[in-house]
């Protein structure tokens, strides 16, 4: 019985226990095959914020929501999984410059995200059309773009339409649940590297522990520009995640030195406009040059992990630099 999972969690403090992996799995599975009501779920998942969510427990999520995606979607050839679930509002999705950099250096990417996560922002998807980004709604589509542009955005709809109501609680009730998290580490296409942005400091390590947990080959988790997986060039950063070590997937942490040091430039126009004018060199960011850089540094010290910051940094700035138009 459903039951048992809220009465495990928000039973006195001396009696409650956080969900294993399994309990999270099952409780999770038993709700999208229709064995509990959206109230129960959303009870559990809301004991579970006031404490936070365990990796346990959001591996055990991750574990449920991965087996409703197709098939045909985890078998595209990619290489990067991108997942943009916060979207925008002090500066522009940069992220989407760092992806077609990288895209244009032959990483095949593949970006998802939900329009609909929190209207409040700008988000990723709606820059995508202008920026000559393919939205893909099916794995067929997503296939062609891939192996013209090396890129291509999904949206949720596409590969796991059951999260959409549960992403939808964090209107209803006011806070973020546990499936927040969850929504970034689906990883639909099982690609063998992942970069997660996240809001809270603190949560780039559960995400990096779930990951272990979940045997992933390699994940990076940082706390990006607006909780987005973009890198704030304003601060340092510390960035966790899951890496092949003499053929082991282990946890580690890397700290990203603060790259525009006493910037103080205004926030910008967050516009796919404005991306595709600095994309064009129409216009000058230096900020946005910053994020581009560090966030897609970030991306080629995930994939080389035995090349050394100053050299990502050195050979994103190169990448930019020289950008074909």
């Amino acid at each position: 019985m459903f039951s048992e999972y809220i009465k495990l969690t928000g039973r006195g403090e001396k009696g409650r226990r956080s969900l294993t992996m399994i309990e999270a799995e099952n409780a999770l599975t038993d709700y999208l095959n229709g064995e509990a009501t959206l109230l129960q779920l959303a009870v559990l998942l809301m004991l579970q914020r006031v404490r936070c969510e365990t990796p346990e427990e959001a591996a055990g999520y991750i574990t449920a929501l991965r087996t409703r995606v197709p098939n045909e979607w985890k078998s595209l050839p990619t290489d990067l999984d991108w997942p943009c679930f916060a979207g925008k509002k002090r500066q522009p999705p940069w992220l989407l410059l760092a992806a077609k950099l990288l895209a244009a250096d032959g990483v095949k990417i593949l970006l998802h995200g939900h329009l609909s996560v929190d209207l409040i922002k700008y988000q990723v998807e709606s820059a995508c059309p202008l920026l000559n980004i393919v939205i893909a709604e099916s794995p067929e589509k997503a296939k062609i773009a891939l192996e013209k542009d090396s890129l291509v955005y999904v949206p949720l709809s596409a590969y796991c339409p059951e999260l959409i109501d549960l992403l939808a609680l964090r209107e209803q009730v006011g806070l973020r649940t546990p499936l927040n998290t969850v929504a970034r580490s689906i990883n639909p296409s099982d690609a063998p590297y992942s970069i997660h942005g996240v809001f809270h400091k603190s949560y780039e390590k559960i995400h990096a522990q779930a990951a272990l947990l979940n045997n992933e080959h390699s994940i990076i988790a940082f706390k990006g520009e607006g909780g987005e997986s973009e890198v704030n060039p304003r601060v340092s950063t510390l960035a966790c995640g899951v890496a092949q070590i003499n053929g082991k997937a282990e946890y580690i942490e890397q700290d990203w030195p603060t790259y525009l040091e006493d910037f103080t430039g205004a926030h910008t126009e967050v516009s796919a406009e404005y991306l595709l004018k600095v994309w064009n060199r129409e216009l000058e960011d230096e900020y946005g040059d910053a994020a581009v850089i560090t966030t897609v540094a970030m991306v080629l010290k995930q994939m080389h992990p035995d090349n050394s910051q100053e050299d990502t940094l050195k050979k994103a700035k190169r990448m930019w630099e020289e950008r074909s138009l």
